[in-house]
């Protein structure tokens, strides 16, 4: 299992980044979105704090990532899991958020989730229109994104579809993903993906994605449905590891905690 993980190596020597493009016009445009890192904390989204010994594993996911991202050219993150309950979209959260801390970087992070979508809730954000509308194509990029600071821009809606496969493996979602990523011409995107094996929603969304993560929970995730996941997304798409997630960490003070 390649595991993807602070506990590889201790290494958080700055990577190489270029400064961007002029940020194109329409980051200007979409609405702001104001949020207390303070509460976002009480929903295990600790990459605002910059001590948070959690927090500090997030930098360091970020930057092997960005080295990879550097060679290899990739633009868009799909993180998925076995299974429902692992974290993955707390993990996608922390991860854009940790991205976003280099001001020459902007970040997209989107929810393609639709059976359970996470990222407007942690956001605590509801906006006029639906993720399935702007997979349609019935509103435009800057009236369904919203911005957090200059440089994370925040795709997500609270809606939820039973059935969301046809849509999210269709020509007019594709269009969408596809006019979102040349208007917001970010950096890297991060898609919370749906569940691996839990329905063929994750499945069609591979092809989009430059590389994929997967992540497990401790105590969580069986063997076999983890070998089952990796052995998929190494055949789907640029694989590139595993993050073990939900592992408790103790605190100077003595206080347990768990992401």
């Amino acid at each position: 299992m390649n595991v993807f993980t602070p506990s590889n190596q201790q290494d958080t020597k700055a990577t190489d980044i270029q400064a961007p493009a002029l940020a194109p016009q329409i980051w200007t445009s979409l609405p702001s979105l104001p949020v207390d890192p303070h509460e976002m904390e009480q929903q295990r989204i600790v990459s605002f704090q910059r001590h948070h010994p959690a927090a500090q594993a997030f930098d360091i996911m970020r930057t092997k990532l960005l080295r990879s991202a550097s060679t290899e050219n990739w633009t868009s993150l799909g993180i998925t899991a076995p299974t429902s309950g692992c974290g993955k979209a707390t993990v996608a959260v922390n991860l854009a958020i940790s991205l976003a801390k280099h001001e020459k970087i902007r970040v997209g992070v989107v929810d393609l989730d639709l059976r359970q979508p996470r990222l407007a809730g942690i956001f605590a954000h509801s906006g006029r229109y639906s993720m399935l509308e702007f997979l349609r194509g019935e509103c435009l990029v800057e009236d369904f994104f919203v911005r957090l600071d200059d440089n994370l821009a925040i795709g997500a809606s609270p809606d939820t579809l039973d059935h969301p496969a046809e849509l999210l493996h269709s020509q007019s979602a594709a269009d969408a993903l596809t006019r979102m990523r040349e208007e917001l011409r970010a950096d890297i995107i991060v898609y919370n993906l749906p569940a691996l094996l839990e329905s063929d929603d994750c499945l069609g969304l591979l092809p989009l994605m430059d590389t994929t993560l997967l992540v497990v929970g401790a105590e969580e995730s069986t063997v076999a449905d983890i070998d089952v996941s990796e052995r998929e997304l190494q055949e789907q798409s640029k694989f590139l590891g595993v993050v073990l997630n939900k592992c408790r960490y103790k605190s100077e003070h003595g206080t347990n905690f768990q992401v």
